[in-house]
């Protein structure tokens, strides 16, 4: 992996990048005016192209990107240990697809609850009118994602219903 800070649109905007030997991110800060928005719940704020570099834009260590990583999240730090408290590994859970992301299929769980699967495993397993946003889902805790505040989800079916985000 390699590290990124980008000069935004704006004049106080940076962004900061985990990104692939493809420029593909894997996790983003956003600083504008003070404001932080991040990659996780509950902001899902992460590029859906590949990152470009330009005039003024650098590689940093990643112990920079991590400094700046940890201070974005840690708001977000009680309601994952909330959510590792109360749903343990090997708990089978339901819940719905709610995105795509490059290291998998996002799952709600819950209102602050989110995991993820892989999405090749789900895709082969799953009639393909089932694998969009929406779908209920059923999978087996195998984990915790601690860089992402994710529950880790294994053995997972998309049952063909969907899941209406109201009932969370």
């Amino acid at each position: 992996m390699k590290y990124i800070k980008a000069k935004g649109i704006e004049e106080n905007e940076v962004y900061y990048f985990e990104v692939d030997e493809r420029m593909v991110a894997y996790r983003q800060v956003t600083l504008e005016e003070g404001e932080c928005k991040v990659s996780i719940a509950p902001d899902f704020h992460l590029i859906e192209t590949e990152v470009e570099l330009f005039e003024g834009d650098e590689e940093i260590p990643k112990e920079e990107f991590l400094q700046v990583w940890e201070k974005a999240v840690e708001p977000y730090a009680p309601s994952w240990k909330r959510t590792k408290q109360q749903m343990n590994i090997s708990d089978t859970v339901i819940g719905r697809i709610e995105m795509f992301y490059p290291q998998g299929a996002i799952i709600r769980l819950g209102r602050d609850a989110y995991a993820i699967t892989d999405y090749s495993e789900l895709k082969r397993h799953t009639d393909p009118a089932h694998m969009y946003l929406g779908y209920k889902v059923e999978g087996k805790i195998t984990g915790y994602d601690e860089q992402n505040y994710w529950l880790i989800l294994d053995h997972c079916k998309v049952t063909g219903e969907t899941f209406d985000a109201s009932q969370f």
